[in-house]
């Protein structure tokens, strides 16, 4: 996992992402401490760039056996 910058290089990525044949699907996994809008940002570049697949990936809760 690599840390980007700002927006510019976000969308960098995605463009050369969304040239692939076939284009892979992108996975967006948030977290707790993330804010929504971070979250948003990414979806608007993905539908921007003509990303055609995206994903959220989440991690269930443990709370315990049996439960």
């Amino acid at each position: 996992m690599k840390l980007l910058a700002d927006q510019d290089e976000l969308k960098t990525k995605l463009r050369g992402i969304a040239r692939e044949d076939p284009q892979p699907e992108v996975h967006i996994r948030g977290d707790a401490s993330v804010r929504y809008q971070f979250v948003g940002q990414v979806l608007v570049a993905t539908q921007q760039i003509g990303i055609r697949k995206v994903a959220f990936i989440t991690t269930p809760d443990h709370f315990g056996p049996g439960t």
